[in-house]
Parts: structure tokens; C-alpha cells; sequence
């Protein structure tokens, strides 16, 4: 029976002419084949509103394939595209690969050759390995290329020879194994007619599928097509391969417009039979098609989002709208965020990886740590897995410790969390390194044995299976849950990462497959699992333009009209680009699709989508992106003017700097209170103001002693004091590199001149003792550096190492050739910290203070105080004291007079680097023969000023501790920083 072709346009009414036939044949029990999922559905609802509810069948072409090998005995046991990856992976391994060896180790290498075996599958009949390696051998004939066609062909026979070692075949051999039962058995079809709707172009075995159905029964096929009209000239080629080969009777119907909405009939109809003509005459959009214009994606979807919302407001059912991407995957993200925060019933077929769901990111970070390369943040991702701790704060802790002491992999961060009180070991990591095949060892992921990335033993995949239920249970551990929303993401995530794992075992068992860590790893990370709600027809669909082909809908937003977008760009073929193929098919006879003029295709889905909506066409582009740069819209959106006038009268805008809407456009309430309070008057912001709460004044730590450094903290900003001071909130990065380097010097320093003082009997830094001073500050250097961690990268700490030498041995020549009497006699002072040490010491209004003094030098019942600072340059000179309340120099002075009973001579600040080595602060004039020559003249002050100095410290630390009792709380931040600026903001709240 030959086949019968329905053509027309978009809106000819062949779903009448073909679905009014098969009604009429329900008793006949009817097959109805659509292109996709929600194809299915809303034919069997449409069917069912027009009285068809029992005895037919809608199918996509996989579901009749198999509804064929059903009817006609064929039991094919078919691979699923899992285990179909899997072998093509294998395959390529296997297969003895030189001019492809390179290439085969790239990631997407397997993923292209699976492309390809499909490819070869659904296009040629009866490609068995040996007539594929015939054909390529002709088609290369021993020229240059032969060794790259012998080694597809390898890879092909392999993929083929692994199929059958594992006792299964792919879909397309399948389909061709049910298709020739049924030329052996045409009878074996009972003669239910098939009705194929809404395609516009079958492969090689679809058009074998219709071919030998049509020798069985009535097939009947509708297709796209006009003659002479542009926007069909992807469809004209399969419309004169079905009339003229396969030699179908064809029915042509003519355009109507009887569906349109009255009110965009003209416009919309106008657009239909004019898109891609070369003369048309324009017609007035009026308002049925409008435009679209963003600033980026982000106000592109929020533009089409607030429309969409106002159609349904007006009434417009939400399944009547279809909001079309070229790739829609690209936009779920804003599309979950956007039209979920303005409360639009959407449906999107979305998928991620596994190893982007929560289950799959803590189960591939446990795998990771246990028997691959795992760092520190693989196992804060595990221990964060939903459920696993019972108290996160845990986590958090952990990854506190691990960044404060810069470690890096997961056995060290395992160290830290086993070492610490409260923690239990992780016994898991242990069990999952076992069962793939590690040494015995304290740590896994340090000691394996060499075969261990290689071992294809199931006990890995059967213990991964084990910690998944786990992870995937924790957080409903003896809860009964039923689990809605986003929780159906991890039981979707579960189901098809516990297939993935049996499949795995299955093909691994019969040698075609490895299942060592690595591959599990890879296999599972990259898995797809669809997320968001199920497809529902009372939602807006949000689609690819081939997934609306089949329908019609009452509005359709046509978004990411970019170039390069849609129309998007051809994609060779990796392996057989158009040019080989038609060497191919002119040597062999083998004739695969040409793939890369893809524009009469990008053209057609256009039409398509141009042609779907009954009353409101939307066409959306930007023209510039997230980060200002200019993009230029699709050439299609010109092809739509060419045919339609005054679409540029009523262009939506949304720019990219458009943070809220107007009120007068706000789409939800809550965008209409942002736009109010956007549009007012800003509301001053409250800065941070004295405490006045007196148990939060009592909580302030004054009563006990209180640091030099405090002090000035408080002084500089009040703010920074509480938080660094008074809260000292926990720190997840390790010490600032200058703080760390400061300690260390101060260590070393302290070391080196005690050593000096024990072994020589000298105090100072000499000329004559310069050497043996060296000496001793290099072995210092070395001893203390593990106490002192510069940086977490070793390669930095070792050159922050070797910069300190280099500033420490230039202070110490310093020393050496300074003059002067005084001589260093008290190291690293401590005073109120230790019980059994110096006490604190009360300065002024019963303010006590404690703290460390790096230094003080002595000399005939004189002290000078030496303050080390181990940045590049000393910039704390006396005359800057006051104003940038500088007197933690001044404090340990009078500190020095009260605990030690010294005279002040002096309190310097000392650099340890940079090139000027003098220091900088405060010497008393008279004492210039005892200091020496080290000191600027500038900072030489006579005995009146010297004792104003004490008085206006010790104002200073009175001022300053009542401010402290009482609370006063302001933000400083011209003073905050050493050269200006807020420490903390978000707190202060502050415009700086």
C-alpha cells in the first residue's frame, strides 16, 4: 500500500485531515506517532475532547519500535544508553588508535563516537562492521587517510563486537531487527493504520519504519511543505524523497486562517504566508506581534515573565502560552528564578548533572576523598551532604581549622577532624577504599596499590550503592517524609545514579566496561537527571522550538533571538564532516545526513514558531549582554519587519541597569513595593550609636585588663574594636600574611639576641659578634618556621621564608653598626598575662592594661621602648602620634616607668623592612649622646615637650577608657584603616 502525504503549511489543517481519518478508523485500533513527550499528551487530550477516548494509541517513533518488535516476535534485549556509553567507551580504550591516540584521550572523544555509531545506526540499513570497514576502506582507497578510516572502522567493530559479548544490541539495530520480522510478517501487524503528525523530517529508519509499516497497513503522513515558499526548503527535500523514492500519493492543502484570533487574523496570517518571501507588502502589526528589547538575559526573561504574568491575569489559560529558547537549558536557571518569583505555573524539561544535586555532590566528593586525588573541600562538600550532620556548625568548624592551617588534601583535613574532641572517625572512607582495592592504611587516599586505578571489581560499585542510599536517606532519617518540590530531586538523582551503578555492574561483569574509581567517578558525574516538575499541560510550556511544531497556542514568546543564538551556527560532525561524507557516499554507497548547512533549518524553526500563536507573537532579543558589551539581534527579527510595519512603535524595553520596575509596570506586589521605595526618598541610614542598654555596657570587657593594642583599636574605630576585640568572631582564612610575619620575626629576634647574650655574654648586636649573631638568627629561623605558617602554598612559604632572612640579617647589620649606649635588656616584655609574671599595670582612671613590649633598650636607669613593625617602611613618626591617635609607644613608656622603675628616653616604631632602617618616634634631646646617631632630628624633642608627651598619653588612654565604659559605639572609618576606609561595612552600614 503505498503511503499517503498530507502537505500544506503551518496552517493548512492537515491535524484535521489526519486525526478527522483517524477517528474515523477507531475500530481499527489506530496508531497515532508525534514527535515528542508532550505531543503525546496533548493529542490523546485533543483526541479525547473530540469523542476518540478508547482504541487508538499515541506513540513517539522509540514506543512503536517497540510496539513492532512486540507484534512480531522480535525479543531483542536492548542496551540502554547507559551501557550503550558505556561500551562505546570501552571500544575506543580498546581499540588500537595512532593517528586518533591523541584525540581519544579528550573527554568528549567516547561522547563523539557514541554520536557517531547512532549516527551510522539510524542511516544506513544493514551497516554491519565489516560493510562499514569496506566502505571506508573505499572511500580513503590507501591514500593519506586511510589509517584515520581503518581506525573508525576499529572503533565501530569493536562497539559492535562488545554489543554482542554483552548479549544486548542499541535501539537503532533493534528497531531494524523489529522492522525486518515485519517484512517477513506483514500480517503480524494486525492492520492497525498509522497516523504520523507534527514531524518535518525523518531519519533514514523512520522513513525504512513508514516504508515497510506502508507494506503492512495504512500510513499516513502529514509534512510541511509549500512550493515555492523559502521558509520550506528544509522540508522540500524529505517532501520530494517520500513523493519521488518512496513514491507516496500526496494531498496539498491550502493555507486558511479560520483559527486565528479575530483581532490578530490579519497580522498574524500576513506573517505566516510572508515570512522569508522576497516581496511582500507590510502590514500593520497592531499590537497581535510585538518586540522585545533587554538589557541582558536576566531582564530579557524578567520582560517575558511580567508579560506572560499579565496574560494570565487577563484570563489566558496558562497552557496557551509557549515561551520558546533555542536551547532552553541554557535559560532554566532564570527561568526558575524568575518565574518563580512572580508566581507563573511554568514546565520546563530541564536536566543537570549528578554531580550538581546534593546527593551527587556529596557522594562524588566521598569518592574522591577515599580513593582519588580529594582535597580539603571534598570533604567539607561530603560532611555538608543534607542530613549527614546532625549539627552543620560542625562543617563549619572544620573548614575554619583546615583554612587557618592552609591544608589542602583530604587526608590531612580527615587528620583534623579524627584529632579533634567531639568527633568521630570516618570509618566510611575507610570501607570505600577497600572496596577499591587500596591499600590498608590509617588514611585513605595516600598508600594504594598500583593496579588500584585500574581493578574492575564490583565491591567498589556495590559500596558506592551502599553510601548513596545513605546520603540519600540522612536527611529523612525517621521522618516518614513525603517528599514534594525540590525533595523529589534527590529521589529522582537516587533512582537514576542506583541504575547507573547496576548497569555498570552488569556490563562490567561480562568484560566490556571498567568500573575502577576514576571511570565510576566520571560515569556518575556525568549523569543527567531531569529536575522540576514533571511536564504538565496546564502549565506554560517553556520549549524548544521543535517541541512546539505539533501545536498551536493562544500566545508564543519567541526569546534569545540573537545572532549565533537562533539562528544557531552549524556544528560539523567530528569524525565525517559533509566533505567526507559525500566522498563517502559516492565511493561506498553508505550515505550519511549532511549536517552542516544548518540555515534553511534554522529558517523553518523560526516559521514554526512565527506560525504557532492564535493571538499574541512576542519576539525577543537583547542588545547587549550581563556586562554591557553590545550583541546584535537575529537576523530573523528583520525578516519579521520586512513583513509587519510598526512593530518599532511598541518596543518593551528593560535595561540592564533597570534594578526594579516602574510602578506602573510592576508584576507582583513585591515588585511594586521595590519600585515604590526605589522611587521615594532613601531612608537615612542609621549608623552605628553609643550602646544603651546597660547589661550590654556591662558585657563590655572593661573591668578586666585591656591590651595596648585594644586601645588604639578603640581610638581608630569603636566598631572595630567590638568586633575584633569584644566578639572576635570566628575566622575561616588562615592569619594575614604581615600579621604571621610580624609574630615570626618578633620570635626569631627574641631567639637570637638571648642566644647571643647566653653564648657571647653580649647584649648588642656588634660589629665583632655580627657573625655568630647570623648564625644564630638563621637556626632560628629554621627551628620556629613550623609554629609560623606563612602561606597554605608551599612554594610560597618557602620564598616568604626567604625574605624574612633577607630583612632580618639587614637589621642585624644594622645593629651592628649603630652606636650609642644603650643596650637591649628586656625581650618580649610580658605584663597581665601570666599569673605568675608581670601584673597589669593602671595608667589612668583605673584603666588597666596589659600587653607585650617587643623591646627595651637600657642604659643608666633610662629605658627607650623599640617597637617592631615588619612592614616595608616606618611611617609612625612623632609628629603623626596625636592625630592618628598613635600611643601604644607612649602607653609601654609609661608602662616601663611604673612596672620597671626606668626613666623614659624614648619609644620608637622599628622597620624590619623596606630600605630606610632608622626608626621612628619619640627621643628625649638631652639623652642624644647615649642614643646615638640613629634617630631622626625631627623626631628630637627637649625635656618640656618630652614630659607633655606622658600628660597627653595618659589624657589620651583616660579619654578613651570612659568612652570604652560607657559604651561609645561610632563608626570612624577615615580612621578605621591605616590609610582609611571601613573595616567592616555590613556593619556599619555606612557610605565610605
Amino acid at each position: 500500500m503505498p503511503l499517503k502525504l498530507v502537505t500544506g503549511p503551518a496552517n493548512a489543517a492537515k491535524a484535521g485531515a489526519v486525526l478527522g481519518s483517524l477517528r474515523e478508523r477507531l475500530a481499527e485500533s489506530p496508531v497515532l506517532v508525534v514527535p515528542a513527550f508532550e505531543d503525546v499528551e496533548h493529542s490523546q487530550r485533543e483526541l479525547a475532547d473530540r469523542g476518540a477516548i478508547f482504541g487508538t494509541r499515541v506513540l513517539r517513533f522509540g514506543a512503536l519500535y517497540r510496539l513492532i518488535a512486540e507484534r512480531t516476535g522480535s525479543d531483542d534485549r536492548c542496551a540502554s544508553p547507559l551501557q550503550r556509553t558505556l561500551i562505546v567507551e570501552e571500544a575506543v580504550r580498546a581499540a588500537r588508535l595512532h593517528v586518533l591516540a591523541a584525540s581519544a584521550q579528550g573527554a568528549g572523544f567516547a561522547r563523539a563516537a557514541e554520536r557517531l555509531v547512532v549516527e551510522l545506526g539510524r542511516s544506513v540499513r544493514d551497516l554491519t562492521p565489516g560493510r562499514f570497514t569496506n566502505a571506508v576502506r573505499a572511500w580513503t582507497a590507501d591514500g593519506p587517510r586511510a589509517r584515520y578510516a581503518e581506525e573508525l572502522a576499529d572503533i565501530y567493530r569493536r562497539y559492535r563486537a562488545g554489543l554482542e559479548a554483552a548479549g544486548v544490541v542499541d535501539r537503532e539495530l533493534a528497531a531494524r531487527n523489529a522492522l525486518a520480522a515485519l517484512v517477513r510478517r506483514p500480517g503480524s501487524w494486525g492492520g492497525s493504520p498509522v497516523f504520523v503528525y507534527g514531524f518535518d523530517d525523518f531519519d533514514a529508519l523512520q522513513l525504512d519504519t513508514l516504508e515497510e509499516l506502508a507494506g503492512a497497513t495504512d500510513v499516513t503522513v502529514s509534512l510541511p511543505f509549500e512550493a515555492g515558499r523559502e521558509a520550506f526548503r528544509a522540508t522540500a527535500r524529505m517532501r520530494g524523497h517520500l513523493v519521488e523514492e518512496r513514491a507516496a500519493e500526496e494531498t496539498r492543502l491550502q493555507a486558511v486562517a479560520d483559527h486565528y484570533h479575530p483581532a490578530s487574523r490579519v497580522p498574524l496570517h500576513a506573517l505566516e504566508r510572508g515570512l522569508f518571501q522576497p516581496t511582500t507588502t507590510p502590514v500593520p502589526a497592531d499590537g497581535a506581534v510585538r518586540l522585545h528589547s533587554a538589557g541582558g538575559e536576566r531582564a530579557e526573561v524578567e520582560l517575558c515573565g511580567a508579560e506572560v504574568l499579565a496574560l494570565l491575569r487577563d484570563g489566558t489559560p496558562p497552557g496557551e502560552v509557549a515561551v520558546v529558547f533555542r536551547a532552553p537549558d541554557r535559560y532554566g536557571s532564570l527561568i526558575e528564578q524568575v518565574f518563580g518569583a512572580y508566581g507563573v505555573p511554568y514546565s520546563i524539561d530541564r536536566a543537570v548533572r549528578f554531580g550538581h544535586t546534593a546527593v551527587g555532590r556529596g557522594l562524588l566528593a566521598l569518592l574522591r576523598c577515599a580513593l582519588l586525588e580529594g582535597g580539603a573541600d571534598d570533604l567539607l562538600a561530603y560532611l555538608r551532604t543534607p542530613g549527614l550532620l546532625r549539627e552543620p556548625a560542625l562543617a563549619d568548624r572544620l573548614e575554619s581549622d583546615v583554612r587557618r592551617a592552609g591544608v589542602r588534601t583530604a587526608s590531612e583535613a580527615r587528620r583534623v577532624w579524627e584529632r579533634t574532641a567531639g568527633r568521630w572517625p570516618l570509618i566510611e572512607l575507610d570501607r570505600l577504599a577497600r572496596a577499591g582495592g587500596a591499600q590498608p592504611g590509617r588514611w585513605p587516599g595516600e598508600h594504594r596499590t598500583p593496579s588500584a586505578q585500574a581493578k574492575p571489581d564490583t565491591a567498589l560499585v556495590a559500596e558506592l550503592d551502599e553510601r548513596l542510599g545513605e546520603l540519600f536517606a540522612a536527611p529523612y532519617r525517621r521522618a516518614a517524609a513525603v517528599l514534594t518540590g525540590a525533595q523529589l530531586d534527590d529521589a529522582r538523582a537516587f533512582r537514576a545514579a542506583r541504575g547507573a551503578l547496576a548497569e555498570l555492574t552488569a556490563v562490567a561483569a561480562g568484560g566490556r566496561a571498567r568500573s575502577d574509581a576514576r571511570r565510576v567517578h566520571d560515569m556518575l558525574d556525568a549523569l543527567a537527571v531531569r529536575v522540576g516538575d514533571d511536564p504538565q499541560p496546564d502549565r506554560v510550556q517553556v520549549a524548544a522550538p521543535e517541541a512546539i511544531r505539533a501545536r498551536r497556542f493562544e500566545a508564543v514568546f519567541v526569546c534569545g533571538l540573537q545572532e549565533g543564538e537562533f539562528p544557531r551556527p552549524a556544528s560539523p560532525e567530528a569524525f565525517l564532516p559533509d566533505v567526507d561524507r559525500r566522498e563517502l557516499a559516492r565511493a561506498s554507497g553508505v550515505a550519511l545526513p549532511l549536517r552542516e548547512d544548518q540555515l534553511d533549518r534554522e529558517r523553518y524553526l523560526f516559521y514554526v514558531c512565527a506560525s504557532r500563536a492564535e493571538r499574541l507573537l512576542v519576539l525577543s532579543s537583547r542588545y547587549c549582554d550581563e556586562q554591557g558589551d553590545p550583541e546584535s539581534a537575529s537576523p530573523f527579527v528583520d525578516d519579521a519587519r520586512a513583513v509587519l510595519s510598526g512593530l518599532d512603535d511598541d518596543v518593551r524595553l528593560r535595561s540592564l541597569a533597570d534594578v526594579t520596575w516602574t510602578p506602573e509596570q510592576a508584576p507582583t506586589a513585591a515588585e511594586w513595593e521595590r519600585a515604590i521605595a526605589h522611587r521615594g526618598p532613601r531612608a537615612p541610614v542609621r549608623e552605628v550609636g553609643p550602646l544603651a542598654e546597660p547589661a550590654a555596657i556591662a558585657a563590655l570587657p572593661v573591668s578586666e585588663a585591656v591590651s595596648a593594642g585594644a586601645l588604639e583599636h578603640f581610638a581608630g574605630c569603636p566598631v572595630r574594636w567590638l568586633v575584633e576585640d569584644v566578639l572576635r568572631p570566628d575566622k575561616l582564612e588562615p592569619d594575614p600574611e604581615q600579621m604571621v610575619r610580624g609574630s615570626y620575626a618578633h620570635r626569631v629576634l627574641e631567639l637570637t639576641l638571648r642566644g647571643l647574650r647566653q653564648e657571647t655574654g653580649q647584649r648588642r648586636v656588634t660589629r665583632a659578634n655580627l657573625g655568630h649573631a647570623e648564625r644564630l638568627l638563621l637556626a632560628a629561623v629554621r627551628r620556629e618556621q613550623a609554629e609560623f605558617r606563612l602561606a597554605p602554598d608551599q612554594t610560597r612559604v618557602r620564598a616568604a621564608v626567604r625574605r624574612l632572612e633577607f630583612d632580618l640579617l639587614r637589621y642585624l647589620r644594622h645593629e651592628a653598626e649603630r652606636d650609642g649606649l644603650f643596650e637591649p635588656e628586656h625581650l618580649e616584655l610580658r605584663f597581665g598575662l601570666d599569673p605568675d609574671g608581670h601584673p597589669a599595670v593602671e595608667l589612668a582612671d583605673g584603666m588597666r592594661v596589659r600587653g607585650v613590649i617587643d623591646r627595651i633598650d637600657t642604659w643608666n636607669g633610662y629605658a627607650l621602648i623599640r617597637d617592631y613593625k615588619s612592614g616595608q617602611a616606618a611611617t609612625y613618626k612623632f609628629a603623626d602620634w596625636e592625630r592618628e591617635n598613635r600611643f601604644q609607644v607612649a602607653l609601654y613608656m609609661l608602662v616601663a616607668q611604673r612596672l620597671l622603675d626606668l626613666e623614659p628616653a624614648g619609644g620608637v616604631y622599628v622597620p624590619l623592612g623596606g630600605k630606610e632602617r632608622r626608626p621612628r618616634g619619640l627621643v628625649a634631646a638631652e639623652l642624644r649622646h647615649a642614643l646615638g646617631s640613629d634617630f631622626y632630628e625631627n623626631d628630637m624633642r627637649g625635656p618640656e615637650e618630652f614630659e607633655q608627651i606622658g600628660v597627653w598619653a595618659q589624657e589620651a588612654i583616660a579619654t578613651v577608657a570612659r568612652r570604652m565604659r560607657q559604651g561609645r559605639l561610632e563608626s570612624c572609618p577615615d580612621s578605621c584603616l591605616w590609610r582609611g576606609g571601613c573595616s567592616y561595612p555590613s556593619i556599619c552600614r555606612i557610605e565610605t
